[in-house]
């Protein structure tokens, strides 16, 4: 893997791990069911440590059996960024599309939607790297920090995050599998070309 990732090159190394099908099968159901998902976000959770870590696209362990109670916390750690960065301004912009239809402009609603969906992707992608640097929840506070991390990454970051956007929407009936899978690969990238910066520079953020 380059200094700077590919995200082509980074699809292949996920592809090429072993074990993949097994651990997007299981993971793709446990996402389907409200509660069981937490788990889920525990793997995800757990990728991201070891993608930072390693510096390489990696698959970890499920660890389902042995130790659910720490996969579990893991996942709520997971939950917590992914609601406040990503679920909630979505919610957030379909309140505001449906408002904005309700006086006639159904075309600038669809353009809230889509950009809420952009950028509620590359905030969270952000903020839960960001939390990851030191696993203080007060790091999310820092609002303006996360922002300005997703608009630097911006250019670098539209293909992964229209990837995992198309991916969703196109196999929208498997949203279980798809939302983990497209979370695998985008939480990966983005990992990597946090983890690219901050190796090249003494003050990360």
């Amino acid at each position: 893997m380059k200094e700077t990732p590919i995200f082509e090159e980074v699809l292949q190394g996920l592809l090429k791990q072993p074990g993949l099908w097994q651990k997007l099968l299981l993971g793709g159901l446990l996402a389907f069911v409200p509660v069981l998902n937490i788990f889920a976000f525990g793997y995800l959770y757990r990728l991201s440590r070891a993608v930072r870590h390693s510096g390489r696209p990696v698959l970890p362990a499920w660890g389902l059996l042995d130790d659910w109670r720490a996969l579990f916390m893991d996942g709520l750690r997971f939950a917590v960024v992914w609601l406040a960065f990503w679920l909630l301004p979505i919610l957030l912009a379909v309140l505001v599309g449906w408002l904005v239809s309700q006086v006639g402009l159904a075309a600038l609603s669809n353009a809230v939607l889509c950009s809420a969906f952009l950028l509620a992707t590359l905030l969270f992608s952000s903020a839960l790297y960001r939390y990851n640097m030191r696993k203080n929840f007060r790091d999310l506070l820092d609002f303006g920090l996360i922002l300005r991390m997703s608009w630097m990454e911006l250019p670098r970051l539209l293909v992964p995050v229209f990837f995992f956007l198309g991916l969703v929407v196109w196999l929208m009936p498997f949203y279980g599998f798809t939302l983990f899978a497209g979370f695998i690969l985008l939480i990966t990238y983005t990992s990597l070309r946090y983890r690219s910066l901050e190796t090249r520079q003494s003050v990360s953020f």
